[in-house]
């Protein structure tokens, strides 16, 4: 798969039952992808993505990286 954030190489380690997307990026690291935000995340140019990205890393403290609505 191709990494949303940075269009690098990546992989989908999605669990079945999950709404969204979990990503397992070389560049970006492991990250998670709220149901509802892949178009709005692909949506922007790739310097807004890794930003979204960077805002989603500040704001885990327990749990891995995850875009959402907070990121936007």
């Amino acid at each position: 798969m191709q990494c949303p954030a940075c269009n690098g190489v990546a992989r989908d380690r999605t669990p079945p039952d999950y709404d969204g997307i979990v990503v397992g990026c070389v560049s970006c690291g492991n990250f998670e992808i709220a149901p509802g935000y892949l178009d709005k995340l692909r949506a922007l140019d790739p310097s807004a993505r890794g930003e979204i990205l960077r805002k989603a890393k500040h704001l885990a403290k327990f749990a891995g990286p995850r875009i959402d609505g907070r990121c936007f």
